[in-house]
């Protein structure tokens, strides 16, 4: 079968879940033995290029930062180079993950005859869209008029459900367990705290983690926090820099740092902590669990979905249904409670099996399954 997979921005490029799942899927269809093609962006001049993922049209990015004033950013005029591209190109499915680019593809395939797939990766919640530019608008079309619109969790099965009157068909994000080697013998000399997530979003909860780590500390004062992750210097001067010299020298700020650091980071990490509010799926919470490592989640979203044994982590109560949670107490009581889980010998391959469930082996056969008509 030939398949466009399309986004706005690609990975090694952008460093974010859509990216990460057009990649990877991207490689899986490909030894599946269908021809691939993505169409997505990338900074400086277009190239064309060759991969083991198959072949990329990555072009270069039609916007001046001015229009940032009008809210119109790259993920936008992207759909110009994008209807370009599809209307070359001679495939039998468009598989998007984002709404400019469903939107297009859904208006283009009278012409070329292919399906369309729209993955939502996201909370679709009306009124974050903007009426000007109509990205309301567009996303509904997006939506209603795809062939198969297909989600990750049945937290935004509901919102498409209620908001846009469409069933969607709930598909999970596939990782690679071996790339994320269990860990082996007895945890890290001191109980370790890693949150990996872009730390400029403050439904992230950075504020809330950052509380309860202060209150983890009166009981467990050799506890560290690692983060890793997209953290602009005015967020660590106004969260990190004022603490107290005791519990900022135990918070280590890594950045995005390398690919190949993450699975390191999993493995000798006692707890991964996702505080998130809104959070359409959480793959942090997966690649934990395939390192061998539980974790804690708000008691909302997606995350509240994939942990389905507390044999696995814990969830609290976020106290809200707002951007983020206020409840750092709550949270702390959590991160106990998962330490103590850590410390038992069952807990990694616990969480290795419930990662296994994720595998492409099994579902790259249900992703496979969207892009013939049921």
């Amino acid at each position: 079968m030939r398949i466009a997979l399309t986004n706005p921005f690609c990975w090694p490029y952008v460093r974010r879940g859509n990216e990460r799942i057009v990649a990877e899927l991207a490689q899986y269809l490909v030894e599946r033995g269908h021809e691939v093609v993505t169409v997505s962006g990338k900074p400086g001049r277009s190239i064309v290029e060759t991969t083991s993922a198959g072949r990329r049209i990555l072009q270069r990015y039609l916007w001046i930062p001015q229009l940032d004033r009008l809210r119109i950013s790259p993920a936008h005029t992207f759909a110009l180079g994008l209807c370009r591209a599809l209307l070359s190109l001679d495939v039998d499915v468009v598989h998007s993950l984002s709404y400019v680019d469903s939107w297009t593809a859904n208006h283009l395939r009278r012409w070329r005859g292919f399906r369309t797939v729209f993955q939502v990766t996201g909370p679709p919640v009306p009124h974050w869209f903007p009426r000007l530019p109509p990205s309301r608008y567009v996303l509904r079309r997006a939506i209603q008029q795809t062939d198969q619109c297909t989600v990750l969790t049945e937290f935004t099965a509901r919102i498409v459900r209620s908001a846009y009157g469409v069933e969607a068909k709930v598909v999970p994000v596939a990782i690679d367990p071996d790339a994320f080697p269990l860990k082996a013998g007895p945890g890290p000399e001191r109980p370790t705290i890693l949150s990996v997530a872009s730390f400029d979003e403050r439904r992230k909860g950075l504020r809330a983690l950052v509380e309860a780590f202060q209150i983890v500390k009166r009981m467990r004062s050799d506890a560290v926090l690692l983060l890793s992750g997209h953290m602009p210097a005015q967020v660590q001067s106004e969260i990190i820099e004022p603490l107290p010299d005791a519990i900022r020298a135990d918070i280590q700020v890594l950045d995005l740092g390398k690919l190949e650091d993450l699975p390191r980071l999993y493995r000798e990490a006692s707890v991964t902590a996702l505080p998130s509010m809104w959070e359409a799926y959480g793959m942090v919470l997966v690649e934990s669990w395939a390192s061998g490592t539980p974790v804690v989640v708000t008691d909302h979203g997606g995350p509240a979905e994939l942990l389905n044994d507390p044999a696995l982590g814990r969830k609290f109560d976020p106290m809200t249904d707002g951007q983020e949670t206020r409840n750092a107490e709550g949270l702390a009581i959590s991160i106990i409670e998962a330490l103590e889980l850590a410390s038992d010998p069952a807990t990694a391959q616990r969480c290795r099996d419930r990662a296994a469930e994720f595998s492409w082996d099994r579902l790259g056969p249900v992703y496979e399954g969207l892009y013939t008509p049921e």
